[in-house]
């Protein structure tokens, strides 16, 4: 079983609410709920939180104003639930920032069994990953542990740093132990996923997208992550010498 945990749940419908802290409870974790958005972001400024279970359609405020909120102030882990069912939707929800999405309706026990996956994710194997990582002479240096980036610019003072999210710095990490090397979705997958299928295999694209964005990468014409169409994802950046 995962570790012991602090979770937030955030569901407005009182019976699956109850249901959903019997069964986290039952696996040893302490858990707070909340019915509304308002009220579980005043509850995860009072006491924090190892996870967070977000329902997308709440009432007061919208479950995509809370995401937007907690990924504003930290790296929370986020399983959102939702009854949006379409590929679409689900990528939306990816993109904005959670590390999992469980459409309605589900059952407890496979909630239950991404919750210990995410948990087990975000303890820090520091023997695998806690050298650091710098790419092309510099140009990107990542802390995969803290997930924290350096990422130079054109002048000695215009570098800039930031966050990455747990699967953005996992994919990041598969890449450098291998550059230069095609490796397929499907094995990025099991670095960055939670639950490799049909709908799943989209979010290697999504972190890839996502990268490309915090840091600068063009499609087009790549510094760090190349395209291979049909394929997967290589690294086209030097890894430095450590």
């Amino acid at each position: 079983m995962s570790r012991a945990a602090h979770i937030l749940i955030v569901e407005d419908e009182p019976r699956l609410r109850s249901l959903l802290r019997l069964y986290l409870e039952r696996d040893g974790h302490r858990v707070t709920d909340a019915g509304d958005g308002r009220t579980a972001l005043a509850a995860y400024e009072a006491e924090g939180a190892d996870l967070v279970i977000l329902d997308l359609m709440l009432p007061a405020m919208q479950g995509e104003t809370v995401l937007e909120v907690l990924r504003e102030h930290g790296d929370v882990p986020i399983l959102v639930t939702s009854a949006k069912r379409t590929d679409a939707e689900r990528i939306a929800g990816l993109r904005m920032g959670a590390d999992d999405y469980l459409a309605k309706p589900f059952n407890p026990h496979e909630l239950t069994a991404r919750v210990a996956a995410i948990l087990r994710r975000a303890q820090p194997n520091l023997q695998a990953t806690a050298e650091i990582i710098s790419l092309d002479g510099g140009r990107l240096v990542l802390d995969p542990v803290s997930r924290r980036y350096t990422l130079a610019g054109d002048g000695p003072d215009s570098a800039e740093s930031g966050r990455l999210t747990p699967g953005e710095a996992r994919l990041i990490a598969a890449l450098a132990r291998n550059p230069g090397v095609v490796l397929s979705r499907e094995l990025l997958l099991e670095a960055v996923a939670r639950r490799p299928d049909e709908v799943y295999d989209r979010v290697v694209d999504v972190h890839v997208a996502n990268l490309r964005r915090k840091l600068g990468d063009d499609a087009g014409a790549p510094w760090l992550i190349e395209t291979v169409p049909q394929v997967g994802y290589r690294l086209v950046a030097a890894r430095d010498p450590e």
